[in-house]
């Protein structure tokens, strides 16, 4: 079961009830167990320390091949050494020794845990998980009691802190309302209201001073354009109306007298002075009345700019109230948090204080360890299994990109498809066919009708299909040394001799003499040397034991920088033979290490270049053919020499290697 820390921050739950177990808490008790503090409580508590068995182990840890042979039953112990030397030291390497060997795991999704231990002896083992076990237990009551003290002495700090804060943001609160006169926010209201009456009564105010100043303006341009008599406010006036009725029958008289009268009749000009004075009259009272409309004008006019003067001293006072307000506002809020947090963090105080001292432990030990009677690891028969399946799959991998990245040549058609040249056929390696002896001249001889002789007799038949008449001389090269050409010379020279034909192999690699060395021919016999520089037609030959075959040996070595070819000796050589034998066998040096080579094999009526079997690579054959000399070969193919014909099987293609499994049966 998993311990929970004590909170030192109150957090605020509906129910009042402590919170589930999380994740997190699981894997940070994990750790806890994993601790280097942990392993050494378990290394004090269970005496290991002490143990000379358990110092050993530790000291000089076992290799591999122990732990195999204990997975086989057999025992391996530890030199026991004195454990009280160098304690220190000891210490550091036997918790880092337990830590790498404790497993602590998750069971499932649960909050159990799952403590394991591997060692080479089973009581110990138990010994160590069940101490890391009981100490977890224990150890949980223990921290929970020590984390409860700390927390207690801790919030009583912050419960002190925490009062003094809120009495200071309460102080300030009202000091501020004091500095402030607001001694409630229902002022702003009053305010408001105040200034909604004086937009009211603006409104009015500005009405009334534009009708005012709309009735003075239009009698100023009334009297402007038409004179006192146009003046329609003037009109109104009774005083004007009384005057205007008293001009009209003046006018009316006086246009009945300037009818009947001249113009300075007595009469006449008293009207009309009469209606000049009623004129003035008007005049003057028009005048009366503009003025009243003037001063009319004016009052309304200032009383709007009082009212508006009046509303703007009220807005000013309400944005200021504002502004007191939104700060008090602030200082309210501030009062009240830290009121809040005062109040949690004292409950909090008070849970922690009552809990002190009735610490229960939240974890328990569910199963004890027992002692494991078979060892858990490691598995031999399954790392056995594994490591077999991963090298078979390892080497058929590695097998399959060998195959892939091949570039040797395993069947005549990738002699013709990738070098352009005629393929003679291949000579089977020897253990290979049934039946066969000891070496490929002693199957020969042995099995004259044989897979292996048979072989030989193919290539002699393609050559003498594809070679130019008569085909006597057969030069036989290859490319580099090693790939047998001495051998498929010799054998092919029995070969024929068995068929009762004469054949002449001739040795013409000074350097290596194997041919001369394969049939035994010693370096105080006569040989090719005195051939060379003979005048008779009559050449040193030695003739095989086992056939009627004769040979032409080097039995010792040419004066320094001295060649077979110089002069024409050998071509004279050869041509004396020619009517002697019906086949006369060259066994050439390599090409490309002797450039004398490329001269005999110019004597030859056919060249036989002989590459071994997957094993050389046509880069090199091409290498080979392109210091041939192209105008003297008169006829040029190459034969597979080395096959495996079980596996030639398996690679398939369309030459007579290929069917091996469908005759092999046909020589017994």
């Amino acid at each position: 079961m998993i311990t929970k820390p004590t909170d030192l921050v109150p957090e605020s739950r509906p129910d009042g009830t402590e919170g589930p177990t999380r994740s997190e808490d699981v894997e940070t008790q994990m750790e806890l167990i994993l601790s280097r503090e942990m392993a050494g409580q378990v290394l004090a508590t269970s005496g290991l320390l002490n143990d000379a068995a358990f110092y050993a182990v530790v000291v000089e840890p076992r290799s591999a091949i122990d732990n195999i042979l204990s997975s086989l039953g057999m025992h391996v112990g530890g030199q026991a050494t004195d454990p009280g030397e160098d304690t220190s030291a000891f210490r550091e390497k036997a918790v880092t020794h337990l830590i790498d060997r404790l497993n602590v795991a998750r069971v499932g999704n649960s909050f159990n845990l799952r403590i394991a231990f591997e060692d080479s002896d089973p009581e110990r083992a138990a010994l160590i998980a069940n101490t890391y076990a009981r100490l977890f237990t224990t150890d949980d009551a223990r921290e929970r009691a020590r984390t409860s003290r700390t927390a207690a002495r801790v919030l009583q700090t912050r419960v002190d802190e925490l009062r003094r804060a809120a009495n200071k943001a309460f102080a300030a609160v009202q000091a501020y309302r004091v500095d402030t006169g607001l001694l409630s926010s229902a002022a702003t209201s009053l305010t408001e209201q105040e200034i909604s009456t004086y937009n009211q009564q603006i409104a009015a105010a500005r009405a009334e001073a534009a009708r005012d100043q709309a009735a003075l303006s239009s009698a100023l341009s009334q009297r402007r354009t038409g004179g006192a008599d146009r003046v329609g406010e003037a009109a109104a006036s009774p005083a004007v109306s009384t005057l205007r009725a008293q001009r009209a029958q003046l006018v009316v008289h006086e246009r009945d007298l300037s009818q009947r009268y001249y113009d300075d009749n007595p009469d006449l000009v008293t009207v009309r002075r009469q209606i000049g004075d009623l004129d003035r009259q008007i005049g003057a009272e028009v005048d009366r009345s503009i003025r009243k409309l003037e001063s009319r004008a004016q009052a309304s006019g200032q009383r709007l700019s009082s009212l508006l003067a009046s509303r703007s001293d009220t807005r000013a006072q309400l944005s200021t109230d504002n502004s007191a307000l939104v700060k008090l506002a602030d200082l309210e809020k501030r009062a009240d948090a830290a009121q809040t947090l005062y109040q949690s963090y004292l409950e909090r105080y008070n849970e922690v204080v009552a809990g002190s001292g009735t610490e229960q432990p939240t974890a328990r030990l569910i199963s004890a360890a027992v002692a494991p009677l078979l060892p858990k690891s490691p598995n031999l028969a399954l790392h056995l299994a594994l490591g077999f399946s991963v090298g078979l799959m390892l080497g058929a991998v590695l097998a399959i990109v060998s195959e892939l990245s091949y570039r040797g040549l395993t069947t005549l058609d990738d002699v013709e498809s990738r070098l352009g040249i005629r393929g003679l056929g291949f000579v089977p390696a020897c253990r290979t066919v049934e039946p066969h002896s000891a070496s490929p001249l002693e199957t020969v001889r042995d099995h004259p009708d044989g897979g292996f002789s048979e072989a030989l007799r193919n290539v002699i038949v393609s050559i003498r299909h594809s070679a130019p008449a008569p085909g006597k001389v057969i030069a036989i090269t290859s490319a580099v040394p090693g790939e047998g050409k001495t051998t498929i010379a010799a054998c092919m020279g029995r070969a024929l001799a068995m068929g009762n034909e004469r054949v002449l192999v001739i040795d013409c690699d000074v350097i290596r003499r194997q041919l001369s060395k394969q049939f035994g021919l010693h370096d105080s016999e006569l040989g090719i040397h005195e051939a060379l520089h003979s005048n008779s037609a009559a050449a040193p030959q030695y003739q095989e034991a086992e056939s009627s075959l004769r040979i032409i040996p080097i039995t010792r070595p040419l004066a320094k920088g001295e060649r077979l070819t110089e002069r024409g000796r050998l071509q004279r050589t050869i041509a004396r033979l020619r009517d002697d034998f019906d086949v006369i066998l060259l066994d050439c040096p390599p090409i490309l290490p002797i450039a004398e080579s490329r001269e005999i094999v110019s004597l030859a009526d056919y060249v036989v270049m002989v590459v071994h079997w997957r094993r050389t690579m046509d880069r090199v054959v091409k290498a080979a053919l392109r210091q041939l000399p192209v105008r003297k070969v008169k006829a040029l193919g190459i034969v597979l020499n080395g096959v495996d014909m079980h596996k030639q099987v398996r690679f398939g293609g369309h030459d007579s290697a290929s069917f091996y499994e469908k005759y092999r049966g046909y020589y017994a």
